[in-house]
């Protein structure tokens, strides 16, 4: 609660006339520390142990590098980028709807070695997959239906049909998010021959 209320106060900070954010937080911190040098007009001004060591840490964060980047780009505003809105796996066919219970996300980073054949399997869960780096293809099983992938690329990946995946010259990384359930498993290996 005593971390909220602080939050809310340095949340309230805002440039006054030249001084920035940063320089306020920043003289904040240094008239906090006891004993420090200080204008007889501030010294009326006092912080809790718990709030001088808060607002320490602010000056530190506020004197780095990337905060003073984010202090001269204050005007900016973030950006949003949908990668990906599907009801379909990559090879069309339709997701069926989620199990009843308790919902379990799964976020797993891969790495598959260069010239390497996955076995085949299936996944009982609707999953994302996203490249981070390398290329990799996902083959179907039942037609040999092929998909190539790259960096930046995003997999909706198929629902209990049988697929595998194929590296090239490179290593590729993937992390895979699941949304499945407890106690289902991730992958599920398909031995039909």
């Amino acid at each position: 609660m005593a971390s909220q209320r602080l939050s809310d106060r340095l949340n309230r900070f805002q440039p006054v006339g030249c001084y920035s954010r940063g320089t306020l937080l920043r003289t904040m911190a240094l008239y906090s520390i006891p004993g420090a040098k200080r204008p007889a007009a501030m010294n009326t001004f006092s912080f809790s142990a718990v709030s001088r060591t808060v607002f320490a840490a602010a000056l530190i964060v506020a004197g780095s590098p990337r905060a003073t980047a984010q202090e001269a780009d204050a005007g900016s505003r973030v950006t949003e980028t949908v990668l990906l809105r599907t009801t379909h796996a990559w090879d069309g066919s339709r997701y069926r709807a989620y199990p009843s219970g308790q919902p379990e996300i799964t976020v797993v980073r891969y790495t598959i070695p260069p010239h390497a054949v996955l076995p085949w399997h299936t996944h009982p869960s609707i999953n994302i997959g996203y490249v981070l780096s390398g290329h990799l293809t996902a083959v179907r099983r039942s037609d040999g239906k092929r998909l190539a992938l790259g960096p930046g690329d995003v997999v909706p990946e198929m629902v209990d049909g049988a697929h595998r995946g194929e590296t090239g010259d490179e290593r590729a990384e993937l992390i895979v998010f699941y949304a499945g359930a407890p106690g289902t498993p991730l992958t599920v290996p398909d031995h039909r021959d």
